[in-house]
């Protein structure tokens, strides 16, 4: 799924990242339930979910639409979700990765995700989509991993 997406996004991008407008649902069908589309404050850097997959919703048994990364996951807890958003933004490229979740029922489960830098009429970087593959529970090692897309 993250290939997928990461292929719609290049394919829309032109000479610098996508127009949020381009996204288009029905492109991105089967992707849905895993897709978020998130905002961004720029002082201080903030990130706010405007929209949430049901899948992800389902996993982790908590709807966040609306709701800030910061409000979600404590900066000194978990930085590396925030340090990735400000990667993706100031790079206007990329991040893809690995990690794991609590879901609803207890279990870890391993996920790989992909955060994807959209502009929204202008050229600094708006909105992201994102995409969060989850996996069977207790598949993989469950430690971080990530990487960047390069130019």
């Amino acid at each position: 799924m993250i290939h997928a997406l990461h292929r719609w996004w290049l394919s829309h991008r032109g000479d610098d990242i996508p127009e949020r407008i381009s996204l288009d649902p029905v492109d991105l069908k089967r992707l849905l339930p895993n897709l978020m589309i998130s905002d961004i404050e720029d002082d201080p850097f903030r990130v706010r979910y405007r929209l949430v997959g049901t899948n992800m919703v389902s996993a982790t048994g908590l709807d966040f639409t609306g709701r800030y990364l910061d409000e979600l996951v404590p900066a000194d807890r978990d930085g590396h979700r925030l340090l990735d958003y400000r990667t993706a933004y100031s790079d206007r490229l990329p991040v893809l990765g690995t990690s794991s979740v609590t879901t609803s029922v207890g279990n870890r489960s391993a996920y790989e995700y992909g955060i994807f830098p959209l502009r929204n009429g202008g050229t600094p970087v708006a909105q992201f989509v994102e995409l969060e593959d989850y996996f069977a529970p207790n598949r993989g090692s469950g430690a971080l991993q990530k990487w960047r897309i390069k130019r």
